[in-house]
């Protein structure tokens, strides 16, 4: 068809239209140009915006992201989540490529695995050597190698004025007399010039000093109450034998209390602290923290009383348990100088005939003169006792219904 001739009519109509408007025709066509304009403009504007929208939203819908070696186990294959391959690649040199990416994720799980394994390992050696106990250290030793100076002679055992029908017990001491005697411990630092370790070697024989290297750390407890270790051994230590002691003396027995607390795993069992113990104390055990006697390996059993008769029990013969450490030693200033040697104690056989009946669950004989004899083990200690011929009881037993003060006694009965 021949469209030449529509289309030279249409122009000249088109122009005879626009000569004819002239002002009123422009002011039109300018007002619709302006609406043209202004949808020339707005129209890219929501188009741009509506592209960006679409385009950010894209961008959201493709942000990946990567795993990290954290975010598996050693047991699974690490997979890299990133855009896809290129889709210029062919099918061969895909999977290809595929093939080549499995095997290379195959070998880096197994290093992966590799190093899991290196890095647990390390990290259990790590937590082990933290929670692993420290070795107990040796301690530089400060033995004096001073002799037992000259002793003098035991005390007099003071007059007795029983009368008809009073038992006098004559008892030399203070206490179960097992270990170390807190006043001869004191006297053999004031008159040989012993050291604390000279002192504890003496009343625990076989026995060897050693650090915990835990004191400064450790938490331990006395009368349900814990605390740090050098605040509560030196409230015991106040306790057991004030402040106006030598000072090797308070040394010695802040190790004794020390391990007897270890001995029974970070208790202290009968022990007690004392309030607001001295500087001259606390300074005596802090130079000792955590030093502690050691028998074949194992914390000593480190029980101790006030002082003895003149010698030390045999722990079998007082808590009938064998006790290579605790065997009866020498303490012979404790006969010289102990106010508790040779103390004197009457009792009516009527008070006697009430305690041991309503202990032992006896009938006692009408003679008095036939309710105790005495067998005596090593130190001057008695060991066992006969009563009235029916039974045989421990020597601290009777010491202990008796209300003496240690089983080193003598006794007679007063017609």
């Amino acid at each position: 068809m021949n469209m030449q001739k529509p289309l030279k009519c249409a122009a000249a109509v088109i122009a005879a239209v626009i000569l004819s408007m002239n002002t009123a025709g422009v002011i039109t066509a300018e007002t619709t140009l302006s609406e043209s304009e202004a949808q020339t403009v707005t129209v890219p504007a929501e188009t741009e915006t509506t592209e960006a929208a679409e385009e950010e939203a894209e961008s959201e819908e493709t942000e990946w992201w990567k795993a990290e070696i954290t975010d598996y186990d050693s047991s699974l294959s690490l997979i890299s989540y990133e855009l896809t391959p290129e889709i210029t690649q062919t099918e061969d040199e895909t999977e290809e490529d595929t093939e080549e990416s499995e095997e290379e994720t195959d070998e880096e799980a197994e290093d992966t695995a590799e190093t899991d394994d290196t890095q647990d390992e390390a990290e259990e050696e790590t937590i082990e050597a933290a929670t692993e106990p420290k070795a107990p250290t040796p301690v530089e030793s400060q033995t004096s190698g001073a002799q037992v100076g000259e002793i003098p002679e035991p005390q007099q055992t003071p007059a007795v004025n029983a009368q008809s029908g009073e038992f006098v017990f004559v008892t030399n001491g203070w206490g179960h007399c097992v270990g170390m005697s807190q006043n001869g411990a004191n006297f053999y630092a004031m008159y040989s010039g012993w050291t604390y370790q000279d002192i504890l070697y003496h009343y625990y024989p076989g026995t060897y000093l050693m650090n915990t290297g835990t004191a400064e750390s450790e938490t331990v407890t006395s009368a349900g109450v814990s605390g740090d270790v050098l605040s509560m051994v030196a409230g015991i230590v106040y306790r057991e034998i004030g402040s106006s002691m030598n000072i090797e003396a308070i040394k010695a027995q802040a190790v004794a209390v020390y391990t007897y607390i270890k001995y029974y795993g970070n208790d202290s069992r009968d022990l007690r602290c004392k309030a607001n113990p001295p500087q001259n104390v606390i300074d005596a055990c802090a130079s000792v923290l955590g030093e502690a006697l050691y028998y074949n390996g194992n914390y000593a059993l480190t029980v101790f009383s006030a002082s003895t008769g003149g010698a030390t029990a045999n722990c079998y013969d007082v808590f009938s348990n064998d006790i290579p450490y605790l065997r009866s030693v020498p303490s012979e200033y404790d006969a010289a100088y102990d106010p508790h040697y040779g103390t004197v104690k009457t009792m009516s056989s009527s008070e006697v005939k009430r305690l041991v009946e309503g202990r032992y669950g006896l009938s006692l004989s009408d003679d008095p003169a036939n309710w105790f004899q005495l067998t005596y083990g090593d130190g001057g200690y008695v060991s066992s006792v006969l009563l009235d011929g029916q039974k045989y009881v421990n020597g601290y037993d009777l010491k202990i219904c008796l209300g003496l003060k240690t089983s080193n006694f003598q006794v007679s009965y007063q017609q």
